[in-house]
């Protein structure tokens, strides 16, 4: 049986793991790593986008992009000028990933079957496979809905570059 055709992509070590279930954006991981900047901010002063590109090294141009969908959605605030800059539009207990998800990417399934406009698979509503994207999509959904920006600063804050979370090799299997 032949391995999975989406690779996943390591953008920070350009790497391409075969066999990946799911993928999250770069546009998404720029933005939640953009949430996070602005919450580790203990107090309300303008964080500029430069800052927040330049501490999360991520390009300023597709930062922006992203800041900007997060303010239409109310989860950031912007202010223009001299002194200007960005933050938190609420307290980051009540902004979920749920929330940052839900602006940068709209609802996504991890197949396309389960998509409410989408019913072109010959199997549709007849195929057990249907079922277990079902259960993906409810376990992820209830991991963003679950998990606060605030939960996230709060990981982020006591990590050190010395101890991971995960090591690599205890999350992908070398191809074989």
């Amino acid at each position: 049986m032949p391995e999975a055709t989406y690779p996943c992509v390591d953008t920070a070590r350009r790497r391409t793991y075969r066999g990946c279930v799911l993928r999250v954006s770069q546009r998404l991981e720029y933005a939640t790593r953009a949430m996070i900047e602005l919450a580790l901010r203990d107090d309300d002063a303008l964080v500029p986008a430069r800052e927040i590109a330049e501490t999360q090294q991520i390009p300023l141009r597709f930062l922006e992009q992203q800041l900007g969908a997060l303010r239409k959605a109310g989860l950031v605030e912007s202010f223009r000028g001299a002194g200007g800059g960005c933050r938190l539009g609420r307290p980051a207990g009540e902004i979920r990933v749920a929330d940052i998800a839900d602006t940068i990417e709209g609802e996504s399934f991890p197949m396309f079957c389960l998509e409410p406009s989408d019913h072109t698979c010959f199997q549709d509503a007849r195929c057990g496979l249907q079922e277990l994207w079902g259960d993906v999509y409810v376990a992820v959904r209830k991991v963003f809905e679950d998990t606060t920006l605030a939960t996230l600063a709060t990981r982020h804050r006591r990590m050190t570059p010395e101890s991971p979370l995960f090591a690599p090799d205890e999350l992908i299997r070398p191809r074989r």
